[in-house]
């Protein structure tokens, strides 16, 4: 079982992987891919719509911000302060899935040789920029650190008080002692700087989110 934030930098990797990248590969490039090349990618989107599923409504591309935000649950710390949530989700394969999908795709970008699938890599990336970004998006890039994110070890003693929240389970607020807080603190640093290593700015920002 693993653990994922209520973070907009997570959910700004996480989100896009759906249309963007697993939705384009599965619909618009039948074909182009090879069978085991589909393979793959239906292996993978399966396995992120069943992660997407556990998590709240506004994980979902087409969910509004707020939705869900009243069946959600408040997370404490010892002093009683608001921390940022996180999700207790049973991964199971589904990772294992997720990553074997991933390797596929960053090999084709760093193959030398003209690739197929590096060419419509290209052009999904060129397709999800925004109209004032000319070098484009790397949605290989976001499935890498939404991975790393899936691969952290969650905490024992923390998972164990997660597990109780919403959406699995009917507890609205969880307050942590201090064992559990200690490892709250060490995780989310992990956190920030799979997501943000790399850029002293956007890594300070980053940071600032959690009360650590």
């Amino acid at each position: 079982m693993l653990l994922i934030p209520d973070d907009p930098v997570f959910k700004s990797c996480f989100i896009p992987l759906e249309q963007p990248l697993f939705y384009s590969l599965q619909y618009w490039y039948t074909t182009e891919l090879t069978d085991s090349q589909m393979a793959t990618v239906r292996d993978a989107y399966d396995s992120w719509g069943e992660i997407e599923q556990m998590l709240p409504p506004r994980f979902r591309a087409q969910a509004p911000e707020a939705d869900g935000e009243d069946d959600d649950y408040v997370l404490e710390g010892v002093a009683g302060q608001r921390l940022t949530r996180l999700y207790a989700v049973e991964a199971g394969d589904r990772v294992g899935r997720l990553e074997a999908c991933y390797t596929m795709l960053r090999q084709a970008q760093l193959d030398r040789w003209p690739h197929p699938l590096a060419d419509i890599l290209r052009e999904i990336n060129a397709l999800g920029s925004s109209p004032d970004r000319t070098d484009g998006v790397d949605l290989v890039d976001s499935l890498r650190r939404v991975l790393r994110v899936l691969s952290l070890q969650a905490p024992p003693h923390l998972l164990a008080s997660i597990r109780q929240a919403a959406p699995s389970g009917p507890v609205k607020t969880i307050a942590l002692n201090a064992e559990q807080e200690q490892e709250y603190r060490v995780y989310c640093e992990k956190v920030v700087h799979v997501l943000s290593a790399g850029d002293r700015f956007t890594y300070t920002t980053h940071r600032l989110l959690y009360p650590v």
